[in-house]
């Protein structure tokens, strides 16, 4: 009998996101984000809760592990680290760097030697950021060639990298090194606007309110580069390494961009004007260089296929100004693009690079979390006691029955989704057309800034008549326009610009969530749904039902339907009278 093939791949160094996925015989079982699990947002710890929930899934132990790769490798780009260790002889200098590079180096180690403990039969191996960033797009898609564009903060010392894809082959055509970074720029312009790490999606949507003020003088600071992929000007930016002074959850931007654009925004400032148009200006910036990245790509590839990965690759109006404009024909995303996709990517290097199949580990749908039965909810419910739960026959039709009449639901369905957008299992779900429910939902359930927009699910053969798409987009990874005839009928969906963030939804992917779409359409005539993630602010996606539960209780949300569930806040509920 031949021996089971199980490889498990690890996101563990990088400094966000760890999660891991597991595959069995080159199929894929599960995909694990550790925060969802620990309840601590982009969670860096390494991923023992997700690695358990995948052995599980597979029904597996740790000895039964053949093969563990770690996105991550210490030991690539070693040269170029110690270069820039040395680049000043100052004592702060070098001690500041020292401890950089050291972090990045032990997180490694420690990633490893864990993988070594944990899976004693396993032969463990590490992967470049980047290279795993490409298999986790590449080696999912319908391609036996492609261009690939792979671009993040920062890898091992590697931020973004132009690659071909080859059957099992990758080639790497360009790179660019750390502290020239395309994602860690955008991150620095977050701060300047008062925003966090990891909250560039807020630059995202604030950019829609603004004029293109500030263009040129954003085109001072970076430059698409053929050689290097982006030139930045370093003397804008601050990030840890570059000033020797600079320690981490300082503010990324220097004291130049502010002499350049103005005073920087202090959080709990309004936003004005000003700012609305920095980040109008800085996105327009971004889309044109994209663009001219993934056009010169063409060129040196020749290939009609582009594959976008990496965390910059969640930035759906950059992804849209790329499809219209960089002249490739078909495109690839995952629904993880972010470093939680890393683990996916490791695992598929072992199997199709280093192993050399050839079959591909098609994602078909992005569901590759945790999942309850409803006996496993009843059981919650009896252990809890909660009295004011209704078992229905129908789920999606009450569902779309409770969105008709204008009230907001939690939706908590299956497995949860692999990614950083809910997709219909672990989502807040209203009806599209009030334009008030878009302060509702962000100030009564979501609390979070007014200016966020909320995102439409809508059923995939109708979506051509509301959105100006060129084809399907099912992980909401591409911002475009609604139709003009359209934006007055779905004004909470519809962004400021008139734009939108869909989710095209098939029935043979999702049939529970296709159904209550369906079901409201057959309602009120519209064939979509105001989507946004099961969650409030500062907190993961709900995993289990118990978090759907308290976040129920403890926010605004009408109704939560868990499985075959209702649950309610008073006996005298409306919709049960």
């Amino acid at each position: 009998m031949l021996q089971k093939q199980v490889i498990i791949g690890i996101n563990y160094g990088s400094g966000h996101d760890s999660s891991s996925a597991i595959l069995v015989n080159g199929k894929l079982i599960a995909i694990g984000e550790e925060e969802r699990f620990t309840r601590v947002k982009h969670d860096i710890s390494f991923p023992w809760k997700s690695i358990e929930f995948c052995l599980k899934e597979a029904g597996l132990k740790p000895v039964d592990v053949t093969h563990v790769c770690i996105g991550w490798d210490k030991d690539v780009h070693a040269g170029k680290r110690y270069s820039f260790l040395f680049r000043d002889f100052t004592i702060s200098g070098l001690r500041r760097r020292f401890s950089f590079l050291r972090v990045l180096r032990n997180a490694a180690i420690i990633g490893v030697a864990n993988a070594k403990q944990l899976f004693p039969n396993a032969k463990v191996t590490t992967v470049e950021h980047h290279l795993a960033h490409i298999a986790s797009c590449y080696f999912t898609s319908p391609f036996e060639e492609s261009a690939v564009i792979s671009w993040d903060g920062r890898g091992e010392w590697s931020t973004g990298m132009l690659a071909h894809a080859k059957g099992n082959q990758v080639a790497a055509l360009r790179t660019s090194y750390y502290p020239s970074s395309f994602g860690m720029l955008y991150t620095a312009f977050t701060h300047y606007l008062g925003f966090d790490s990891n909250d560039e999606y807020k630059v995202m949507g604030l950019s829609a309110y603004g004029r293109l003020s500030y263009v040129e003088k954003i085109r001072q600071v970076v430059k698409f580069s053929p050689e290097h992929i982006y030139d930045i000007d370093l003397s804008y930016i601050q990030h840890p390494g570059i000033n020797p002074n600079m320690g981490y959850g300082r503010e990324y931007y220097s004291a130049k961009l502010e002499t350049l654009l103005g005073p920087a925004r202090r959080k709990g400032e309004p936003i004005n004007k000003h700012y609305e148009d920095v980040a109008a200006s800085l996105q327009q910036v971004f889309n044109e260089i994209g663009v001219q990245i993934a056009q010169y790509l063409r060129g040196l590839t020749g290939s009609e296929n582009l594959c976008i990965t990496g965390g910059v690759g969640l930035n759906g109006v950059m992804n849209m100004a790329i499809i219209k404009n960089a002249g490739f024909k078909n495109y690839h995303f995952i629904p993880a693009p972010d470093d939680a996709g890393v683990a996916l990517g490791a695992a598929l290097w072992v199997h199709n690079h280093i192993q050399n199949n050839v079959d591909r580990v098609p994602l078909s749908v992005p569901y590759w979390g945790i999942h309850f039965s409803n006996d496993e909810i009843r059981k919650e419910i009896e252990t809890y006691r909660f009295k004011n739960v209704v078992e229905l026959d129908d789920p999606a039709k009450t569902a779309a029955e409770l969105l008709a009449m204008g009230k907001i639901i939690g939706w908590f369905q299956g497995r949860g989704e692999f990614g950083p957008r809910a997709l219909g299992c672990r989502s807040i779900l209203g009806d599209p057309r009030p334009a008030e429910f878009k302060d509702v939902v962000n100030a009564r359930i979501k609390f979070r800034e007014e200016f966020r927009p909320f995102a439409p699910s809508v059923l995939y053969d109708h979506a051509s008549a509301y959105f100006d798409l060129p084809d399907e987009s099912p992980y909401m990874l591409q911002i475009c326009s609604v139709k003009k005839d359209k934006r007055s009928i779905i004004q909470a969906v519809t962004h400021v610009n008139g734009s939108a963030r869909p989710q095209t939804v098939r029935p043979d992917v999702n049939p529970l969530y296709y159904s209550l779409i369906e079901n409201f359409y057959k309602i009120t005539g519209i064939p979509l749904v105001l989507n946004t993630s099961f969650n409030v602010k500062g907190e993961p996606i709900v995993n289990a039902p118990a978090d759907a539960i308290r976040c129920f209780y403890a926010t605004g949300l009408d109704y939560l339907i868990v499985g075959k569930f209702l649950f309610h806040k008073n006996l005298s509920s409306d919709y049960l009278a």
